[in-house]
């Protein structure tokens, strides 16, 4: 039902950097590139902060699962999302889940003991989003990535194993909500509240 309630507006047109209206595909495709590259902010790299060591041995070896974690992660994927650069849709990799479920075990394996994965996972399919304004200035439009859904399982497959190991090991304070399940923005002032009524902040 939310897939055939919503409409997306088609871009027609867009005002490139001479003022000139274009309405040429490849004209459309290059002021958007355009824009959203001259907007990229460049992470600093040169002065990373230093973790705070730790005694004993916390150390990640390795993040296990199996093919029966990666069947229910294909299980709950939303058939109405959109592809990646790959062109594999999540309703098709619905239909196929029970067929998938072991070979993408063996390639999430392979990729995590060889520490690599496939290139076109690294690669993303970018949509204009429009926010508010002139349809057709390119600064009215946020870009969105669409990444290959297998890829997003395998990260899923990380994430999980990363998370259970630092729980597990109470490597995260209480007072974290950001990120965890069961907690959200509306925990995390629930817990803040708490603390202040009971005096442990000033």
């Amino acid at each position: 039902m939310r897939s055939k309630t919503k409409s997306k507006a088609q871009i027609t047109s867009v005002t490139n950097t001479n003022g000139n209206t274009t309405d040429s595909t490849d004209e459309i495709v290059s002021v958007f590139n355009d824009y959203f590259t001259s907007v990229f902010t460049a992470e600093d790299t040169t002065s990373l902060p230093v973790p705070m060591s730790m005694t004993g041995n916390y150390n990640i070896e390795d993040i296990n699962f199996d093919e029966q974690d990666i069947l229910k992660l294909l299980s709950r994927l939303r058939a109405d999302k959109a592809a990646g650069a790959d062109d594999l849709t999540p309703r098709f990799l619905l239909y196929i889940k029970h067929n998938i479920s072991y070979p993408l075990y063996l390639l999430f394996r392979k990729s995590l003991d060889e520490g690599d994965i496939p290139e076109n996972w690294r690669c993303a399919n970018i949509s204009p989003i429009f926010k508010k304004g002139n349809r057709n200035h390119a600064e009215n439009y946020r870009p969105v990535s669409l990444t290959s859904q297998v890829c997003k399982i395998f990260e899923v497959v990380i994430r999980d194993g990363i998370v259970h190991h630092e729980e597990s090991n109470m490597l995260i304070n209480n007072s974290q909500h950001g990120f965890r399940k069961g907690s959200s923005c509306l925990t995390n002032n629930i817990f803040g509240q708490s603390c202040w009524m009971l005096g442990y902040w000033g």
